[in-house]
């Protein structure tokens, strides 16, 4: 049998002079399989004084030389040293079936920018910061103030509606003071549900122009939620005030997923429920932190109301957002 010259030219780091073996030659080493030179204890190493003995193997496979003798480079593997290997193989040492990351500096730049108090719209619920929302809110509304302000100025001219018609009108029976009264909460209702949908586009980071407020799906889907909402708030209200406070705080974000995911008033309602208990001590904070801003919006002759009313409006839009793991446009 006659021997076959080794596929691979000499790498670098071969011997100089190392050829394929002539026929009827000695017979250089033979390349293990992981790359590692054995040499047999029968055949000398080229310029070496044949062994005395047979060389004993060290820890590493690696074989002990004679002082002065030439040393073999193993020749690269069969499909080529630091050669790219085809699609879905795995580099010496990977796993299969785990990740394999890229060289260093391939990734994404660790100095770029992450807008946002929560990674945006990543459907992960992030943690209410109440400071944040109401800086996030006061900052939205410096961006927009003249749509906000015009919107915000309807509950003015409702009021002002209201005064004007008593007035005029001077209803005496309990009828006619129900109609009024009725009249009225409709319209703050709906005033309502336009500045929550004015600041789920704030979040969303779009600016709304004056007519975007009343893009709200199905008004009488909205209508009725603030109505049940109000209806529970009262009933609770009734028996004791700490339950009517508890079933209000609950109810605080039913509009939001009325108008934005289009649920019916009961569904709408039981998220909101869900979601308050998701995180209640910060939630009650907020409310809190909402009524001293509105009321400071009330001492200034209640002109403020068009500064509070709008800030507070896309604080609790921005907390809903944040705990829902929705997105939060950047300020």
């Amino acid at each position: 049998m006659t021997d076959t010259p080794r596929s691979a030219p000499a790498s670098p780091g071969d011997p100089a002079g190392e050829q394929p073996p002539a026929p009827g030659g000695p017979r250089p080493a033979a390349a293990a399989q992981g790359g590692s030179a054995v040499v047999s204890s029968d055949t000398p190493l080229p310029g070496a004084p044949p062994p005395v003995g047979k060389p004993h193997a060290t820890r590493q496979g690696t074989v002990d030389e004679t002082p002065g003798a030439p040393r073999d480079t193993p020749p690269p593997d069969a499909a080529g040293a630091g050669a790219p290997g085809p699609a879905g193989a795995t580099a010496p040492g990977d796993v299969p079936g785990q990740p394999v990351y890229g060289p260093a500096g391939t990734g994404p730049d660790p100095n770029t920018r992450t807008y946002g108090y929560q990674a945006y719209d990543t459907g992960i619920p992030g943690r209410l910061d109440i400071g944040h929302a109401l800086s996030y809110g006061l900052e939205k509304f410096k961006l927009n103030p003249g749509p906000w302000v015009a919107v915000t100025s309807l509950g003015l001219i409702i009021y002002l509606l209201v005064c004007l018609v008593v007035r005029v009108v001077e209803p005496r029976s309990a009828l006619g003071l129900f109609v009024i009264f009725a009249a009225v909460m409709a319209g703050l209702w709906l005033l309502q549900a336009a500045m929550v949908r004015g600041a789920l586009y704030e979040t969303d980071g779009y600016r709304p122009g004056f007519g975007s407020y009343f893009y709200l799906g199905s008004m009488a889907n909205a209508f009725l939620t603030a109505l049940l909402a109000f209806l529970a708030t009262t009933l609770a209200s009734a028996l004791c005030l700490l339950p009517g406070i508890a079933v209000g705080i609950g109810c605080m974000f039913s509009l939001h997923f009325a108008i934005e995911q289009g649920q019916s008033p009961v569904e709408a309602i039981k998220s909101s429920f869900l979601l308050v208990l998701r995180d209640p001590v910060r939630v009650l904070l907020l409310v809190l932190t909402v009524v001293v801003v509105t009321a400071l919006g009330l001492l200034a002759c209640g002109l403020g109301l068009l500064v509070a009313g709008p800030v507070a409006t896309i604080a609790v839009t921005s907390a809903y957002r944040t705990l829902t793991g929705g997105p939060v446009s950047p300020a």
